[in-house]
């Protein structure tokens, strides 16, 4: 494998990691300074664009667009035209702003409380013409949510920053999950559970925050892990033409100038390939659904 810089530039909150392979474009917000950034073709320019307040999870949108997490509620974003606007404020029961978010097979979003600390948290579902929905009251703080179909089932991977990753049966049409189930236990593992992505067999890859590391789950439990010259990767994607690139980004607050903490890193060579990202499907503007 070789890990190698994208640019010059230095995050400082690294986050949402997310490849667009309609346009060959690979976006990430750097949640310190309230901005999204692109790069066409996963490298070259970096564009800005300066969102209204912080910006977590990043899904991408069936009209090209973006839909972010920030701080009072979902916001679609349109990066070409520098414009932002308010889709749905969260529900009173998520008990504060969400964190990373993704879209399933259905066209609707999951995503979960933000907590920076150990707290009570929730995970929930939004449809664009249903609403919100809770799926699960016992998440502190949503991390890497991924829907994935395997042999026909559809499963729901989520982490919880303060525990583990776990994956549930999920009905995206219906906003149901069943059980909760352990699926990548980091007892022994140096970090902790942030952004994932998944591969084309089923594998988990998974951001270690405070861990140096990227792991790799599967059904058989933990299959590999990736070191990385960066204290704290916060989330992964695959991307490229080929979708056989790993991006990483990471927080570079407080690192030392010479340090590729902040940096966005690119992994050839890691022997997967990942699958196109869902999106979501919006509604008409003005027939959003706020319940």
């Amino acid at each position: 494998m070789e890990v190698t810089r994208i640019g010059a530039f230095q995050l400082g909150w690294g986050e949402s990691l997310v490849y667009d392979e309609r346009r060959d474009r690979l976006y990430f917000v750097d949640c310190a300074a309230s901005t999204l950034h692109w790069l066409d073709g996963g490298e070259g320019e970096l564009r800005t664009l300066r969102l209204p307040s912080m910006a977590a999870g990043l899904v991408p949108t069936e009209g090209g667009g973006l839909v972010g997490a920030l701080d009072d509620g979902l916001h679609e974003i349109d990066p070409d035209a520098g414009t932002s606007r308010l889709l749905s404020p969260y529900p009173d029961g998520l008990g504060g702003r969400a964190n990373d978010a993704c879209a399933d097979l259905s066209g609707n979003i999951v995503t979960g409380t933000l907590n920076l600390e150990p707290g009570p948290g929730s995970l929930w579902w939004f449809s664009p013409r249903q609403g919100w929905r809770m799926l699960d009251a016992g998440i502190s703080n949503t991390n890497g949510p991924n829907v994935a179909v395997e042999e026909g089932v559809t499963t729901l991977y989520v982490g919880d920053t303060g525990a583990d990753y776990y994956r549930y049966r999920y009905d995206g049409g219906a906003g149901a999950v069943g059980d909760r189930e352990l699926f990548g236990d980091v007892t022994a593992l140096a970090g902790a559970p942030d952004g994932t992505a998944v591969d084309d067999e089923g594998g988990l890859w998974c951001a270690l925050v405070g861990g140096r590391q990227l792991a790799r789950f599967t059904d058989a439990g933990l299959d590999r892990t990736v070191a990385l010259p960066v204290a704290n990767p916060t989330d992964v994607a695959f991307g490229g033409p080929d979708l056989d690139r790993l991006y990483v980004v990471s927080i570079g607050l407080g690192a030392a100038d010479d340090a590729l903490d902040g940096a966005l890193l690119r992994i050839d060579g890691v022997g997967a390939r990942g699958r196109p990202e869902p999106r979501v499907a919006l509604s008409p503007p003005g027939d959003v659904t706020n319940r």
